[in-house]
């Protein structure tokens, strides 16, 4: 089981989108207001993930986990940067993916197929999965390259950079 939770912002859909396909608990709607943001996260022990400078500095004054993303980054500059800061793996669980619409733990129908026991939405390994690996990887090369600057600057890396040769995976399959 995938342990680190998180709560997005309504600015980033996308993100929740991705890390949710990752398996990761990822509560979103696009009408959170910053102060029900701040009560879950506190109460859930979640990850705040924004854009907007005013609620994370309020989680830092309260001693919450947020992570401030850059204007002007893509997908996968973003998703480099949450797995740097929260240390997630940045690859797909197969047996831990989550509904991308509502975050319930996807059922396996088959291989390549499954159904989300909430919404009965029914995902399959598409021609879009190409392009879920191809961002994967690409995110795992930025990731590489923050750890690599991050430790230049005199930091310890741990063992997470020997492991991104790993693409998207079937872990636990």
């Amino acid at each position: 089981m995938l342990t680190q939770k998180f709560v997005v912002d309504s600015m980033l859909g996308k993100i929740a989108r991705w890390l949710r396909i990752m398996g990761y608990d990822t509560l979103y709607s696009n009408d959170l207001e910053d102060w029900k943001i701040l009560k879950i996260a506190e109460t859930q022990k979640r990850i705040i993930v924004t854009r907007d400078r005013g609620i994370y500095n309020r989680s830092l004054k309260r001693g919450l986990n947020c992570i401030l993303l850059s204007p002007d980054s893509d997908i996968i500059q973003d998703l480099a940067f949450i797995a740097f800061r929260s240390k997630i793996d940045l690859s797909v669980n197969i047996n831990a993916t989550r509904c991308p619409q509502c975050n319930s733990v996807l059922s396996k129908l088959s291989e390549s197929r499954w159904t989300c026991p909430k919404c009965k939405k029914e995902y399959w390994k598409g021609r879009h999965w190409k392009t879920i690996e191809e961002v994967i990887i690409k995110a795992n090369s930025e990731l590489i390259k923050l750890e690599a600057k991050n430790d230049s600057r005199g930091s310890s890396t741990d063992t997470r950079v020997k492991q991104r040769d790993r693409t998207v995976s079937n872990r636990n399959s």
